[in-house]
């Protein structure tokens, strides 16, 4: 008896042996096509909006007020090298002299911005907002000033021969350096708090208290020291420093 013929593959069927036939190639494929287009959108130019670090080099007797942080650019090159400008900027380096003004205005043209040496054949620089900035300046002055002990620096004594005596400062002046309107007003400088115990006739080293006054202070660090009788007052008495 001959054998019947085997019935002919419906539609539904075909689409089946489509999409089950080897997907091992079919994922490979696939995988293949999003790794191409990944690295020819990374390839493509494309423009984008970046922020600019200027750096200001000043001279010593120069302190800028406040500093330009609204300088952008457009520039163009692959979408993998835009990324990179956002952890290395660009920059615009400008050198200020000390004969500068108190308000300073720098044009700023594309030539100005600088970009690292891996990214500076690959990127261009098309554009840069605003066109000049204004820098302001406070000039540097610096004077002496005499420590003031003002309680810090106190002599600890027994109760059986209490401490009379001055501590004295070495250096006795420092020279302190800063903007003109924070110099002007200070008057002196205080140490850290220390004590000395009484009859140590041996120097100690201060730090000198600094911190918030918005100025350089040199030196830093001074030697104080106890120069004292033993007489029959109270004990644990602070003593200003001698003039």
């Amino acid at each position: 008896m001959p054998a019947s013929p085997a019935p002919a593959p419906t539609w539904r069927r075909r689409l089946r042996d489509i999409a089950t036939e080897r997907l091992g190639l079919k994922a490979i494929a696939l995988v293949l096509a999003v790794l191409l287009w990944l690295v020819v959108s990374a390839r493509r130019p494309m423009e984008s909006i970046v922020r600019v670090r200027v750096s200001t080099e000043l001279d010593s007797s120069l302190v800028l007020l406040d500093s330009a942080t609204n300088v952008r650019v457009l520039v163009a090159g692959p979408a993998a090298d835009l990324v990179k400008l956002a952890s290395d900027p660009p920059t615009v380096r400008r050198t200020v002299g000390g004969d500068a003004p108190d308000t300073l205005v720098l044009d700023l043209t594309t030539a100005d911005v600088h970009l690292s040496p891996d990214l500076a054949d690959r990127v261009r620089v098309l554009d840069i907002q605003p066109r000049s900035i204004t820098l302001r300046f406070e000039s540097r002055v610096s004077r002496r000033v005499p420590i003031v002990n003002d309680g810090r620096v106190v002599v600890r004594a027994d109760s059986s021969a209490p401490a009379r005596g001055d501590v004295v400062f070495e250096p006795q002046v420092v020279r302190i350096t800063g903007p003109r309107r924070i110099v002007r007003t200070l008057r002196e400088i205080h140490p850290h708090a220390l004590t000395i115990a009484m009859n140590d006739t041996m120097p100690h080293v201060a730090d000198l208290d600094t911190a918030g006054i918005g100025v350089q202070v040199q030196p830093a660090q001074v030697k104080v020291q106890w120069r004292g009788v033993a007489t029959a007052s109270p004990a644990d008495t602070p003593f200003a420093a001698r003039p």
